[in-house]
């Protein structure tokens, strides 16, 4: 079996990798029932997302083939409500190009970004999954996510209702007593290097 590393690398998401992310994203909403939506978004509104999540100090990763350096999938942290108390805890999504799906890049981005998100000081990672997904499900739970919700029929697409589950990671990360309004340690985007050797078991 090809190990991922010797047909992917990863790094920080730049600007020119949108069009890609963009028919990555379209396509899911097209197609499957991951993401809530039923009309397809446009690059300004990527792009805005884009510049908008690096300005807030969270980070979007890609995989991209080692030969073109084309972005084939991708992942990021975000806000998970717009309260202020809410600080440490973030929303982690990850999207895979239907092309490269099963070739491990699922676990690559998930098990880098669970590290990311530890060392920016963020205390809870959820994720926010239809029901129906039962593989990202099991790939969440399969690396330390735990259960912490279950809504009913919340969503509506392709002619049947949907459920939503809710998985979260909790970390050990603590904050400072003499802290009364903490803040997570913005995503190092200029310095940012993604080590292979970490994964290679």
């Amino acid at each position: 079996m090809t190990n991922s590393n010797d047909l992917y690398t990863v790094r920080a998401a730049r600007e020119t990798d949108i069009p890609q992310i963009l028919d990555i994203y379209n396509e899911r909403i097209l197609n499957s029932t991951c993401l809530f939506m039923y009309n397809q978004v446009s690059l300004d509104n990527r792009l805005t997302w884009f510049v908008e999540t690096k300005a807030k100090g969270y980070p979007i990763i890609v995989a991209t083939e080692k030969e073109t350096d084309k972005a084939i999938a991708y992942a990021c942290l975000g806000g998970f409500r717009p309260h202020t108390a809410y600080v440490l805890t973030t929303e982690i999504s990850i999207y895979v190009h239907q092309d490269h799906q099963r070739k491990g890049l699922g676990v690559r981005l998930l098990k880098e970004l669970l590290r990311i998100g530890t060392e920016m000081k963020f205390k809870n990672i959820q994720a926010c999954i239809t029901s129906e997904n039962e593989g990202s499900v099991a790939l969440f739970s399969k690396y330390g996510f735990k259960h912490a919700g279950h809504l009913r029929d919340v969503g509506y697409k392709f002619g049947r209702f949907l459920d939503v589950v809710f998985l979260e990671y909790i970390t050990d990360v603590q904050v400072e007593k003499d802290k009364a309004v903490p803040a997570f340690k913005p995503f190092p985007w200029k310095t940012y290097v993604y080590t292979e050797k970490l994964y290679d078991n």
